[in-house]
């Protein structure tokens, strides 16, 4: 009588490995390293078939990254107060300078939409679809939303020590912006 030792595997738990696969390419973008499937699966401890598995190439699995920052993007617009102008809403997210929890990962997404011109373009139309909601033709919106968008790459790559002071200095100008006519 042959009887074979069943061994347990572990359980499978893709959302573990996803979130794995995500840490790893996070970290290799956001500090400037080579990204391919294989040093994505070094880093994760998996294999390259987990990585294929999971997002195909890696070109999938930058596009899977950009759809999780472009939601959790829109999750903390949401959180901003809808009685301000929407530009307002939108330079809020930077004036607050913690609304980006994840400064590797947005640091990562950086670095892949210069790599993947898709991830840029995806990311161009969030921007443009949230901007529609502005008054017709308000340059004043938009030089506030440029304002965000400058303060938001500053924090990231800590190009200039804004204090809380500057950002409420910063904050009400921008308002005036929206509200003078």
């Amino acid at each position: 009588m042959n009887s074979k030792v069943h061994t347990p595997r572990s359980p499978r738990q893709p959302d573990q490995v996803r979130k794995r696969l995500f840490d790893a390419a996070t970290t290799l973008l956001s500090e400037g390293l080579p990204v391919s499937i294989g040093t994505i699966a070094d880093l994760a401890g998996v294999s390259k078939g987990a990585v294929q598995h999971h997002f195909g190439t890696r070109d999938q699995l930058f596009a899977a990254l950009g759809e999780l920052y472009v939601t959790e993007f829109n999750d903390a617009l949401a959180m901003e107060e809808a009685s301000d102008p929407p530009a307002m809403r939108y330079a809020h997210l930077s004036l607050k300078g913690s609304s980006y929890k994840d400064d590797k990962g947005w640091r990562a997404l950086l670095v892949a939409s210069v790599v993947d011109r898709g991830i840029a373009e995806r990311w161009s139309k969030q921007v443009e679809g949230e901007r529609s909601s502005d008054p017709v033709s308000s340059p004043n919106a938009l030089l506030v939303r440029l304002a965000a968008d400058g303060l938001w790459l500053s924090d990231l790559l800590d190009t200039y020590k804004i204090s809380n002071e500057n950002r409420d200095e910063l904050a009400l100008l921008m308002r005036k912006l929206l509200t003078d006519r």
